[in-house]
């Protein structure tokens, strides 16, 4: 079985007694010495001690030469503990599987080694801490410098925890002086497709790799300098080899060349950074470009706005996870969103664009929140507008699943700007003339306010919708009629539906953005009702009475007659 980093280490120490416990010995003229004291007398001791950090060296050491009480001997577990504690606090970000290799690498097989020392009771209680820790990460939550971020926060700080980790990967190359490395770890934070761009870290980042860049720049316009020379070196050297060592050599800069080769096109085809190869005249020349090139580029950027604009997103971004149910995390949102814009208004062009997309998007986020926040209680909701976090929106997207609804939205909260075709009804301005995104219950008199990409109010009977020049018109519910205005797209009507209009009345005139009444349709007045019989019934009974008076006096006149 292979064993981890972590047993390797555990095993080296156990197998070696020299590594198991250390010795200081101070001599009077304030000199310490640190290693293992092999032998004693009483006039003198042997020690084996660190000459150099890597270098031991054997010495007999008189007694004489010693500073009183300056014999320290030290246990096993007191040597090794000093290593594990540097594992304290545990570092940012960690995984549950390596809090668990931790704990089972390192921790518990020193408990077992030392049980019952005082050592040993110190890391169980690390054990406790890093299991207290790995169930928290189980659950959701994250530790971002320091800090532990609940399932919720971390899902809103998504974006600077993505740029965090790989800001640390940068750092690590450059402490390994892996400079073409930590340059491709910064051309993913400063991609801003990534939205990358937008976090907290990116500018520190800026800052980190410019130092780099500069002393980088030396270093390939050193090589640069010296490459003539040592290639004169190298075919001079050539000349006085003989065989067969002559073709081993030859061979073995052959495979060089084409190792380097090999590596320097794959590295060319995913970015500008490649591994130097001193030999190589025109790539050291082209990569100096490159780096000259970046190293103006980031030199130009405005830090300070670049800070100021990203710890409002980020602010904006906390905020947003809560906005739609937490009035205060929604002012909080909409202070953010104004300091975000303001700063942001200092910055270079490309930046300035690239931030106005962002805020405009979360301003259509901050409206949806506040009409959601004072719809009472048992009314529709409007339709979602996107996930909480919105990080997804910097990167280049609305929300996951909202991206048409998110975009009509985006272009319909621009101030001043008018909707897309095919923009969400309603869709309106997201802003106030005081900057701030239009709250929801600020009716003007005889009209219907609309905010974006949200679902309209029915409309009484008889009274039209305010239509604002350049917005498309809104649907009507059925059996209510829909004011036109000149040079908007009549809505169809449902059958039988429609706008009544009265004849023989003069229209009234239209105040700018109010919905005037309408009259109602004229219809037939009914006949008014009757009380008892109908006239008709009547003429009717007269007819008949009529009728039969004549009759029984025919009869009458008749019998007379006959006598």
């Amino acid at each position: 079985m292979k064993l981890s980093r972590y047993q390797s280490v555990v095993l080296a120490l156990a197998s070696s007694a020299g590594f198991l416990h250390a010795d200081v010995v101070t001599l009077k003229d304030g000199k310490k010495l640190e290693g293992n004291i092999l032998s004693e007398t009483p006039t003198s001791i042997r020690m084996r001690y660190h000459l150099t950090p890597k270098i031991m060296d054997d010495k007999e050491i008189p007694r004489s030469e010693i500073a009183e009480g300056g014999i320290l001997k030290q246990k096993p577990e007191e040597v090794e503990i000093l290593e594990l504690r540097k594992s304290f606090p545990t570092p940012d970000l960690l995984s549950a599987e390596k809090y668990e290799q931790l704990i089972q690498d390192r921790l518990r097989p020193f408990v077992n080694r030392y049980p019952g020392t005082k050592e040993a009771a110190e890391i169980e209680t690390k054990i406790k801490e890093v299991q207290v820790e790995k169930e928290k990460v189980v659950a959701g939550e994250v530790k971002l410098e320091g800090k532990w971020l609940t399932r919720e926060e971390a899902k809103a700080e998504s974006l600077n925890i993505k740029a965090f980790t790989i800001r640390a990967a940068m750092l690590e190359k450059i402490e390994a002086k892996d400079y073409p490395g930590a340059l491709k770890e910064f051309d993913k934070l400063n991609d801003p497709k990534s939205g990358n761009t937008a976090s907290v870290y990116y500018p520190k980042a800026v800052a980190e790799i410019l130092t780099v860049l500069k002393g980088y720049d030396k270093q390939i316009a050193q090589m640069i300098l010296d490459q003539p020379a040592l290639q004169k070196m190298r075919d001079e050297s050539l000349t006085k080899l003989i065989e067969p060592d002559l073709t081993r050599v030859n061979d073995a800069i052959k495979r060089e060349k084409e190792n380097w080769k090999t590596t320097y096109e794959q590295e060319r085809k995913a970015s500008n950074w490649f591994t130097p190869y001193k030999y190589d005249l025109e790539s050291l020349k082209t990569l100096s470009k490159s780096i000259v090139t970046e190293k103006e580029l980031l030199s130009a950027l405005d830090l300070g706005v670049i800070t100021k604009v990203n710890d409002a997103i980020a602010r904006m971004i906390r905020a947003d996870a809560k906005a739609g149910k937490d009035k205060a995390e929604l002012t909080k949102m909409g202070e953010a969103i104004i300091e975000g814009e303001t700063a942001a208004a200092n910055a270079d062009a490309v930046s300035k664009e690239f931030y106005r997309s962002v805020f405009t998007n979360y301003r259509a986020r901050h409206a949806y929140f506040a009409q959601m926040v004072n719809t009472p209680q048992g009314q529709t909701q409007p339709a979602a507008a996107g996930a909480a976090g919105g990080s997804s929106a910097i990167a280049g997207s609305a929300a996951p699943g909202t991206d048409d609804k998110v975009a009509a939205a985006l272009a319909a909260a621009s101030a001043g700007t008018s909707a897309p075709a095919g923009a969400a009804p309603g869709a309106m301005p997201a802003t106030q003339p005081n900057g701030y995104p239009a709250q929801p219950g600020a009716m003007p008199p005889g009209g219907n306010p609309q905010q974006p990409g949200y679902p309209q109010q029915p409309q009484q009977p008889g009274y039209g919708q305010p239509q604002q020049p350049g917005y498309p018109q809104q649907p009507q519910q059925p059996g209510y009629g829909q004011p036109q205005q000149p040079g908007y797209p009549q809505q169809p009507q449902q059958p039988g539906y429609g706008q009544p209009q009265q004849t023989g009345y003069a229209q009234q005139p239209q105040q700018p953005g109010y919905a005037q009444p309408q009259a109602p349709a004229a219809a037939p007045t009914p006949p008014p009702a009757e009380e008892g019989m109908s006239l008709m019934t009547m003429i009717l009974i007269g007819i008949g009475v009529v009728v039969l008076v004549v009759l029984l006096t025919l009869l009458g006149g008749g019998k007379k007659k006959k006598k």
